[in-house]
Formats: structure tokens, C-alpha cells, sequence
């Protein structure tokens, strides 16, 4: 609601003090995420054994394999991000799946954060939470945007 001779919410004056408005680019956030997911998922493929050293001292085959699977599904939910951001007006749903696993993650690392130990949901909520949290942010605006054209 603007006032009287105000075109809209963010032509109003700001009380002083206030900071102006951030208007983030939901892209950038999506693509940052996208490209820091392939980045990390392409450690979890290739050197899953320097990833997992500081976890643990014994990483037995089917652990290195179990980390190789989810290298490989960050790289393809990180590809599948930045080739959705290349559309004109991209609705949003690789973004999504991205925030959804992120979520997933966060929430398993709660859950059974006694199999993981405190190193290790640490680790995970400080990477899951940020990504859930831009992810959902960057996909529900990308979904508006699609939506009002």
C-alpha cells in the first residue's frame, strides 16, 4: 500500500536510519548455489577420500562409493540449475530439486545426528542450511517472475 503520489511500496522514503531495500538477483543466488553444488559435488567424485579424511580415518570402499553417488547427484542438480538459467524466463524447478535435497540433508542430519556425530551435522547444516535457504528463495521468485509473464 504507497501512499498518495507514490508509484509503489519502494518509492516511499525510508524512515532515517533505515537502509535502503536490497533488491537480490534471484539468478545470482541460484547460480552461486548451482556452481558451488557442481564444485563440491565434482570433490565428492574425484577425491572423495580428501573429502572424507576429516571425518574419519576409515573410509571402507562402500563409503567412498556412497560419497561418489552423492558427488554425482550434486553435479547433476548443479548442471541441471545452470542450464535452467539460461532459458529467458526460467521457472525455477531444477533450482527446487536443488533447495529440496539441500533440505533433505539438513533435516537427515538432524535426524539421525548420532550415526553423524557432532562434527559431521555441524558440517552439513553449515553447507545444507544456506544452500536450502537461497535455493527456496531463488526458486519461488524465479516461479513468480515465470508466472507474471
Amino acid at each position: 500500500m504507497g501512499r498518495a503520489g507514490a508509484s509503489s511500496e519502494w518509492d516511499r522514503p525510508l524512515p532515517v536510519g533505515q537502509d535502503e531495500p536490497v533488491d537480490i538477483d534471484e539468478r545470482a543466488v541460484a547460480r552461486s548455489i548451482a556452481f558451488g553444488r557442481i564444485v563440491f559435488g565434482g570433490l565428492m567424485l574425484f577425491v572423495p577420500d580428501t573429502v572424507l579424511a576429516r571425518a574419519s580415518d576409515v573410509r571402507p570402499g562402500p563409503l567412498v562409493w556412497l560419497a561418489r553417488a552423492f558427488g554425482i547427484r550434486d553435479v547433476v542438480l548443479g548442471i541441471g540449475a545452470i542450464v535452467e538459467l539460461t532459458e529467458p524466463e526460467p521457472a525455477g524447478h531444477w533450482v527446487a530439486f536443488g533447495a529440496a535435497a539441500d533440505t533433505a540433508d539438513a533435516a537427515a542430519a538432524v535426524v539421525w545426528r548420532d550415526e553423524l556425530g557432532p562434527i559431521g551435522v555441524v558440517s552439513t547444516l553449515a553447507l545444507a542450511v544456506p544452500a536450502a535457504t537461497g535455493g527456496w528463495y531463488a526458486a519461488l521468485r524465479l516461479r513468480r517472475a515465470s508466472n507474471t509473464r
